[in-house]
């Protein structure tokens, strides 16, 4: 269930408050862009006096449009949209949970009140049309429409099957789509299937009772050819690959993804995006030392969300989320896999692996993301001519061959970024039931925990009045290397003179109060809140630079219950309870200006020289964590170092397998096959066209009524390599391209 603001003006607002309010969403504030997390200002009657206030304008009607304006440039996040309805302001919240509004200050001029909006959406059908194509094959339409509640029609028109042209064997995104050629009158003009919002029309179309493709109504392009008082339309139904350069990578409820997620997860969020839920077929057959041919690589690897912004600074903060494309193509390029859609559902897999073994088997995941068994598909087909007594064969006589050129050398670029803060849940996020994610509490400490229902942040605790330091909670541990380093941030409160310990360990070293690795004297460092003479709380942060580690291993960072002061001095006031708001180890740069590294891969007999442009991928090894592209294994802690492909006991690095397909799939100079043919071949096939070679699709269009194919097929050639030169760099921000030698 949404919300909806209603901010009602009955005059001119007077000078002064104009409105404050605050949203919760499943207990936390939401926080706005300026840092805010409330909506708070003022009205003024002179423009740039303050540019946090309002000008009140000449008329009503456009104070209203000057404050929705300040609304959105201040107050805007995805979930949250601001609409003038006329003497209002409503402020509508889609956001996922509950959701609570409290006002605190209203102008005399103004009312605000809330209500309820139902999220529930009904898709019916409106249109259909069916038909027997020349073959005997029967295909039927259906156009849904959202809330639409009158009966439905049946009108004339053919579908065209066709997926987006790709340049090679190895491109990500295979997006399609069908083409309608609807028939129209003056009767039924048909128009409301293009004059209508996005997504608002989607489309089913089936084979023989079976679902060959699922997608939208695209608005845009329209074709409409008239003549008489009958014409036809021409639309396009998209399946939403292609929009998702448009679109960020977000919750539902548009608030940002947080912490590690699997790659599944991540594919599936990207996917969802698309407004199609379809079950997800997956076949990667690349995994990483310790797991087995049996496992899902995409659900058994974690990769930072904090990775999925295009600043490859050390904060997050003001930078620009990539879009799901981006993410999803980055996901996918780490395997050098490609994602269709196919009778209804998505499909993952690597054409490198279907030369290998075209009888693949797919792991299957339902609309809720769902593991739920798999399935082995045959992708041989064959193509030849009809005279040689293949079906389907070459027809229309426009078939051609081109050659392609091999490829000798390619570069795969890994943008490492930093991670903004090393440790899980720096902010000591917990739930109803003192549970912290990224922490471990130990048993005597939870008895001095202070459980506050109001506070969903900090650890909260009794002050401990006994000798001796008592441990209140262990952080999960950060796997890092020798020579990384760190700040130590902390923030404390207490109402009154207090004690705080905090131990940063590795190994067998400690860090001191000085920021230096220590195995003996003082292996913990003290923080002291000097306390009111009222009692009042205070808050203070501390800040402490690390010297780099000597060693690699697991950092840990151990906090203890605060303790009261021996003995206390004028006019200050022993505290009773204290907490920490706020621990963090923030990672920082060695001056060395890394930006990434590149893995770059030759032909060691030089058969052309080609080079593929060079690509760049936001994931990949890392035995330190203070890269948020590193990858993490199945236990979401410990990164990824060596890989293997099912079909090879070779160990590599992840990006080095990745770089060395581009060079097996292009290791030979290559056909291009154009031209018709009778008949259908599914998009995901391996074709054997008789007398020339295998072929997979690279373009592709199914007229369903005349059973004609128009396709351009590429020769699909990826046998081993023994003569692969490999080369590990560093990325110091200047991208080359390689050369050949």
């Amino acid at each position: 269930m949404s919300k909806k603001i209603i901010i009602d003006y009955s005059a001119q607002p007077t000078v002064g408050q104009a409105f404050d309010y605050m949203i919760q969403v499943g207990g936390l504030n939401v926080v706005y862009p300026n840092g805010l997390d409330r909506v708070d200002f003022d009205y003024e009657i002179y423009a740039g006096v303050d540019p946090d206030k309002v000008n009140i304008q000449a008329t009503l009607s456009t104070t209203i449009n000057e404050t929705i304006a300040f609304l959105v440039a201040n107050y805007s996040i995805p979930g949250i949209t601001y609409e003038k309805v006329n003497s209002t302001i409503e402020v509508n919240i889609n956001l996922e949970g509950h959701i609570l509004v409290s006002i605190f200050g209203i102008n005399p001029s103004i009312t605000i009140d809330t209500e309820d909006i139902s999220n529930i959406t009904y898709v019916n059908l409106k249109y259909f049309f069916q038909y027997k194509n020349i073959v005997g094959d029967t295909y039927l339409c259906e156009i849904f429409k959202k809330n639409y509640t009158g009966a439905y029609q049946e009108i004339n028109g053919i579908a065209i099957l066709e997926k987006a042209s790709v340049t090679n064997h190895l491109d990500p995104i295979r997006g399609g789509g069908v083409q309608l050629q609807l028939e129209a009158t003056k009767d039924l003009t048909l128009e409301d299937l293009y004059s209508e919002s996005e997504q608002d029309f989607s489309v089913k179309l089936y084979k023989n009772d079976n679902v060959i493709f699922r997608g939208f109504l695209n608005p845009d392009g329209v074709y409409q050819d008239y003549v008489k008082d009958e014409w036809r339309i021409n639309l396009d139904c998209v399946d939403g690959l292609g929009s998702l350069s448009n679109l960020s990578f977000v919750q539902d409820n548009g608030l940002h993804f947080i912490g590690k997620m699997t790659a599944q997860d991540i594919v599936y969020q990207c996917l969802k995006r698309t407004g199609i839920l379809m079950p997800i077929n997956t076949s990667i057959n690349i995994l990483y030392e310790g797991l087995t041919s049996s496992d899902d690589i995409l659900k058994n690897i974690y990769l930072n969300t904090d990775r999925f912004y295009k600043s490859d600074g050390l904060s997050t903060k003001d930078s620009t989320l990539m879009s799901c494309e981006e993410v999803l193509r980055s996901v996918l390029d780490i395997f050098k896999a490609c994602v269709t859609q196919i009778d209804g559902e998505w499909y993952i897999y690597k054409p490198n692996e279907i030369y290998i073994q075209p009888y693949v088997m797919f792991r299957r995941f339902d609309l809720d993301n769902h593991y739920i068994g798999n399935k082995t598909i045959n992708l041989n087909k064959s193509l030849g001519s009809q005279i040689d007594g293949f079906y389907p064969h070459h027809c229309t006589g426009n078939q051609r061959i081109e050659i392609k050129g091999s490829i000798s050398g390619f570069r795969l670029g890994y943008k490492y970024g930093y991670v903004s803060g090393l440790l899980e849940n720096g902010d000591l996020y917990h739930n109803s039931n003192l549970e912290y994610d990224g922490w471990n509490i130990s048993p005597t400490g939870e008895t001095y925990l202070i459980n506050d229902p109001l506070d969903v942040t900090g650890l909260r605790t009794h002050i401990n009045y006994s000798f001796g330091n008592i441990l209140l909670a262990t952080s999960n541990p950060v796997s890092l290397i020798e020579g990384d380093s760190f700040k130590l941030n902390v923030t404390l409160k207490s109402n009154g003179l207090s004690h705080f310990v905090v131990v940063v360990k590795i190994g067998s070293y400690f860090m001191n109060g000085a920021g230096q690795w220590v195995t003996s004297g003082i292996g913990s460092i003290t923080f002291q809140l000097s306390g009111n003479s009222d009692g009042a709380t205070i808050s203070k942060s501390f800040e402490i630079q690390s010297q780099p580690l000597p060693i690699s291993g697991n950092v840990e960072v151990l906090l203890y219950v605060p303790t009261a002061d021996i003995s206390i001095p004028t006019n200050k006031i022993d505290a009773t309870n204290g907490e920490y708001e706020s621990v963090q180890l923030e990672p920082t740069a060695d001056g060395s200006a890394i930006q990434g590294e590149f893995h770059t891969v030759e032909r060691g007999n030089r058969p052309s020289s080609i080079v593929k442009p060079n690509q760049t991928v936001y994931n990949g090894d890392n035995p330190s964590q203070v890269y948020n592209g590193t990858i993490f294994k199945e236990d979401a802690l410990n990164p990824t170092e060596l890989w293997y492909r099912v079909n090879s006991a070779l160990k590599q690095p992840l990006l080095q397998i990745a770089a060395e397909e581009e060079l097996r799939i292009a290791q030979r100079p290559t056909k291009v096959f154009r031209g018709d043919f009778y008949g259908f071949i599914p998009y995901l096939s391996l074709v054997t066209i008789n007398n020339v070679g295998q072929f997979m699709f690279t373009e592709w269009s199914y007229n369903t009524s005349t059973n004609i194919t128009t396709a351009k097929h590429l020769e699909l050639f990826a046998a081993e390599l023994f003569n692969i030169e490999y080369k590990y760099s560093i990325d110091y921000g200047n991208t080359v391209k390689p050369t050949i030698k």
